[in-house]
């Protein structure tokens, strides 16, 4: 419970003194040092405590001779003040993100937090920085913390998390966003990785393009797996041949060092065939973008991106943040409501042409 203000606690007390006749009428109040001293408080603090019994007529204050009980003071009752109510405690949920840096990623940080407000919950955000461990330590740290439950947007290098599988196995509330673990049964919402990528390369092919490249991260996680199934199964259902040496899986441990865009560049110096891209990132359509201006190739290549790149006349593949981060948190209240029937819920995405 909330303690009662310091001056109040003055006021009390020399309320207290004045009722057990300690202090009778036109009697010296002690000095403003002697209560600053008595009590451990600031000088502001007193003054406070004093104003407002004037204010009540309990004493009198004469300048340059201090603070007296008034004369024509009335009995005096005294009681203690009202407890002051205890803080209302919003329940907790955990936000456990790689990284800040995508603007999908900030995005489903803006709606989540919006969500789980309007749900009368409050966020904790913690960032792993796309580290395996770091992602245990947060799921522990914010369970110890007396969250009502987590959702978690995987490592980009997804691995076996025993902390995620304990989760699991204990039926703790969780949710999965955009990323995660196919050997973990839980509540999982993603957006349509697989139709997006497909709808892009049949449009590709549509145009008369063959020779399409495939430009993304190291095929580690789920999101990236099923942009690449798509890909290929948009040139198995034209009966087209797919030719994989074009296919470009930038080694994570590259991708997050200074030769990323080096990288790249030798890929598309290599293969000159090459009349699109469709880049499975907006990282990686920003890699692309300039190592195309680099080899003079950027008006012969037609760029697409999985994720608006925020490039001039770049299309890309749309996904649907607010669908998704408004599912994630009505999945995670089905599990808090005590509600527990795993699924995984599919966002549509939409193409878009600046």
């Amino acid at each position: 419970m909330k303690k009662t203000a310091l001056y109040k606690q003055i006021q009390l007390e020399i309320k207290e003194r004045i009722a057990s006749g300690q202090l009778r009428p036109l009697d010296r109040i002690p000095s403003e040092q002697e209560l600053m001293d008595e009590f451990k408080v600031s000088k502001i603090t007193v003054k406070n405590a004093l104003t407002e019994l004037a204010d009540e007529g309990l004493v009198t204050r004469i300048q340059g001779k201090g603070t007296f009980v008034a004369a024509d003071l009335k009995p005096v009752e005294v009681k203690a003040p009202a407890p002051e109510p205890e803080p209302v405690q919003v329940p907790l949920v955990g936000f456990i993100i790689p990284t800040m840096k995508t603007t999908v990623i900030q995005k489903l940080v803006d709606y989540i937090e919006f969500y789980l407000k309007e749900a009368g919950f409050q966020m904790i955000l913690s960032i792993t920085r796309e580290h395996a461990a770091e992602e245990s330590r947060a799921i522990t740290a914010l369970v110890d913390a007396g969250v009502q439950g987590l959702i978690v947007f995987p490592t980009e290098d997804e691995k076996y998390n025993e902390s995620l599988l304990r989760l699991s196995l204990d039926k703790f509330p969780f949710v999965f966003i955009d990323r995660f673990l196919r050997n973990i049964e839980t509540y999982t919402i993603t957006s349509d990785n697989d139709g997006g990528a497909y709808r892009t390369v049949t449009h590709l092919l549509s145009k008369g393009h063959r020779q399409i490249a495939l430009i993304s991260p190291e095929n580690a996680n789920t999101t990236i797996e099923d942009r690449t199934i798509g890909f290929e199964k948009a040139y198995i259902d034209q009966g087209e041949s797919i030719d994989k040496s074009l296919w470009c899986h930038v080694p994570l441990d590259v991708l997050r060092s200074e030769g990323a865009l080096d990288y790249v560049t030798d890929f598309l110096k290599s293969h000159p065939t090459i009349t699109a891209a469709f880049t499975l990132t907006e990282e990686i359509a920003g890699l692309t973008w300039q190592s195309l201006q680099l080899i003079k190739r950027r008006t012969e290549v037609e760029l697409f991106s999985f994720d608006n790149p925020d490039i001039p006349n770049v299309p890309y593949v749309q996904q649907d943040e607010q669908e998704l981060a408004r599912s994630a948190v009505m999945l995670l209240q089905d599990q808090i409501g005590h509600t527990y029937d795993p699924r995984h819920i599919v966002v549509p995405v939409q193409l878009v042409f600046p």
